[in-house]
């Protein structure tokens, strides 16, 4: 006899649905508690790829199928993912990777990256390339390889954070191919074939003089590219000099007028007139005097004797405040002569009481050129290197 439900609803339909119903609850409590124990979980924090993250995930890689190639057998596809994902999270960081070189006999290459970088004011986008180098396991046995390439890489770190535009573009791919023959050397001498049990060997005299003789002529090609980088860098920091200039001769205008409307104001409190006229003067004086220093500093600039040299490896900021604090020491000169003529210590008047503006204004203009004279700079920062007539170079900064 089958057995049912039942209009009383008793029977193993209802006992079976309680049953479920226990069991719907239970999932959905325990799905909720896992859902309130995630929000609750500290966020994972991004992972950071390193170049020589990406170079040992290329090794295992490469290794892999080298594997595949010599035993045929399937290669591992969990590999290659590694691989690829460290190379997707590399390239989002550093840029597109525009060329490189990979070492056949250890985890180790050189690279060349290039990214993007967007700004509100450029149509163009900036282009920041950056040079990449882990090779310390490919060269362990090879001391003037190793040497020459951390020459590459001290090079590439100058041209990264002085240089700007085409010419860093260049000269890190110059760099870059030096580096690629350097470690294209220690692949030749492997081949694909894997190295001794130990890891390391001795290499003997005429594999040394190769060496030697090779990082020596690639040497030779880094002194043209350091060279490169001089004049790249000279060119630059007179540039971010010159801005400094303008950036603080605007700075220096602005707080002017700032100290004419306090002082008018202060002036005007006890109900009498205000010197109108001498505040005219001391702010043409100012201005002036900063004017004054700007034209000296670009006459050095344009002197074919070499009066005037920055030393660009200061860095950007350095050279670019050292070109700030130019216009504030010409206006001080231009606030030294109002003082003086107004105060009438040099015992000399205007010639004309009409053309003091043109009076005051030209005497400031010439002492602004006496900014040459100042040597200390804020903070102790070292300042351009001047030539003097004798041809001994004479830093500025020191008394």
């Amino acid at each position: 006899m089958s057995t049912g439900p039942t209009r009383g609803g008793d029977g193993p339909v209802q006992e079976e649905a309680a049953v479920e119903l226990v069991v719907a609850r239970d999932a959905a409590e325990a799905a909720a508690e896992t859902g309130r124990a995630a929000a609750e979980a500290e966020p994972a924090e991004p992972e950071i790829v390193t170049f020589s993250d990406l170079v040992r995930a290329h090794r295992a890689w490469e290794q892999e199928l080298y594997e595949h190639e010599r035993h045929h057998k399937e290669p591992d596809k969990a590999i290659e993912r590694e691989f690829r994902r460290k190379w997707r999270q590399f390239e989002g960081k550093y840029g597109r990777i525009d060329d490189a070189y990979w070492s056949v006999r250890d985890a180790s290459a050189v690279a060349f990256t290039i990214r993007h970088k967007r700004a509100r004011w450029r149509r163009d986008p900036e282009l920041i390339p950056r040079f990449h180098r882990a090779t310390d396991w490919a060269t362990r046995d090879e001391p003037d390889i190793a040497a020459a390439l951390d020459e590459c890489e001290t090079l590439a770190v100058k041209v990264e954070e002085i240089v700007r535009g085409a010419s860093e573009l260049i000269a890190l791919r110059r760099i870059h191919a030096v580096a690629s023959h350097l470690l294209g050397f220690v692949d030749r001498e492997w081949g694909r074939r894997q190295p001794p049990a130990a890891g390391h060997r001795t290499p003997d005299k005429a594999h040394q003089g190769a060496a030697k003789k090779l990082a020596e002529d690639q040497r030779k090609e880094l002194k043209k590219v350091e060279r490169f980088y001089d004049q790249a860098g000279g060119g630059q920091a007179r540039i971010l000099f010159f801005w400094g200039m303008a950036q603080g001769l605007l700075v220096l205008v602005l707080l002017t007028g700032l100290a004419v409307a306090v002082a008018w104001s202060v002036d005007g409190l006890d109900g009498g007139d205000t010197h109108w006229g001498e505040l005219q003067l001391f702010v043409i004086s100012v201005v002036a005097g900063a004017l004054g220093a700007v034209l000296s500093v670009l006459s050095r600039m344009a002197s074919l004797t070499g009066k005037f040299a920055l030393d660009h490896e200061l860095g950007r900021k350095n050279v670019r405040w050292m070109g700030i604090y130019r216009p504030f020491v010409g206006g001080i000169y231009g606030v030294a002569t109002f003082l003086m003529v107004a105060s009438g210590i040099l015992q000399t008047q205007s010639p004309d009481a009409d053309k003091d503006f043109a009076y005051y204004g030209i005497l400031a203009l010439f002492s602004g050129f006496f900014e040459r004279f100042t040597k200390l700079t804020p903070a102790g920062a070292p300042t351009p290197v001047e030539e003097e007539k004798g041809g001994k170079e004479k830093e500025e900064g020191t008394s």
